[in-house]
């Protein structure tokens, strides 16, 4: 198996993960508030990976050249921060927050369509700051997949928007493309448990400040209440392990070794899944619309990545 098709399959997996968040994350809402939720989600994803990068430096294992070396590589000492303190910002910190408030001022179906047009900024930006050359069919093929979501969202309940939504939102995909872009720059200098553990370490900070300041004086009812709930904990540990750590060091672990146009388009996967998910396990209607914007994605995904030829894949390769 080839390092690009290694890569596409990470990136795959950990949009996968994504995909069934949303079943997660609904179930977590019931109980508190999205900003605690977060908070303890990125708390408890900060905690795992300190517990991986203590424990995984400790087990050492063959380095199949008769010496041995730590189970884990871990270490920021040294090593240039800014590229990896901008991936942390662009995710999880400001797209969480943009898509989060977007939301609240527009609908779910509204947001999901715009946040879908992430592929095509990953695009630009991967023309503009990395440089790289795009084929006309990943142009259309991103084009095609944030079609295949809107296509999904078609008849759905409650669709509205509003100008100050529409620029929050649009806020969310700049973000979430240059996560790829700066995911990539960052993997020359860290290894993708290194760029996941300061991404959450930044986003733990954040979050819990937030979530403090907007729960002052509820903290029993908003915060500890919930912490003894198993309602709650239940699916946040599913977000924190799953949804963060493990999906995250797969992105980063795949970004790195192909083109951010590539790997963004991976991202209108999670639609895909969530919907599926949703029919699976939570007995919803699944549309005709629905279908066919799931065959568009999937089918878009599938032409812009299916060759291997061309002088990109060739370098990703070696």
């Amino acid at each position: 198996m080839s390092n690009r098709t290694r890569a596409l399959i990470s990136v795959m997996i950990g949009n996968t993960i994504f995909g069934f968040s949303f079943i997660f994350s609904k179930l977590a809402l019931q109980i508190t508030l999205p900003s605690v939720m977060i908070a303890v989600r990125f708390l408890m994803a900060f905690a795992a990976l300190n517990l991986i990068a203590f424990f995984g430096r400790k087990i050492m294992v063959s380095d199949g050249e008769g010496g041995r070396r730590p189970l884990v590589e871990f270490s920021l000492k040294g090593k240039p921060l800014g590229s990896v303190l901008l991936l942390a910002l662009f995710q999880p910190i400001l797209y969480f927050l943009c898509e989060s408030y977007g939301i609240v001022y527009t609908s779910a179906a509204f947001a999901g369509t715009i946040i879908a047009v992430i592929p095509v900024a990953g695009i630009i930006f991967d023309v503009v700051i990395m440089h790289s050359r795009v084929r006309a069919r990943q142009v259309i093929c991103a084009v095609l997949s944030a079609v295949g979501v809107a296509i999904t969202t078609i008849g759905a309940v409650g669709m509205r928007s509003s100008l100050l939504g529409l620029v929050i939102l649009l806020g969310a995909v700049c973000a979430g493309a240059l996560f790829y872009v700066f995911s990539k720059k960052s993997g020359e200098h860290f290894n993708a448990l290194e760029q996941t553990y300061v991404m959450f370490a930044a986003g733990s900070l954040v979050y819990a400040v937030f979530a403090l300041v907007q729960c002052r004086g509820r903290y029993d009812e908003l915060i500890f209440s919930a912490l003894a709930e198993p309602r709650f904990i239940l699916p946040v540990l599913y977000l924190a392990i799953l949804s963060s750590v493990v999906a995250f060091i797969f992105l980063n672990y795949g970004t790195v070794r192909v083109t951010v146009s590539e790997a963004a388009i991976f991202a209108n996967l999670t639609t895909v899944i969530s919907i599926v998910a949703g029919v699976v396990f939570l007995h919803e209607t699944f549309t005709p619309f629905q279908i066919a914007g799931a065959l568009i994605i999937i089918g878009s995904v599938y032409v812009a990545n299916r060759t291997k030829g061309g002088s990109t894949q060739k370098q990703q390769n070696t």
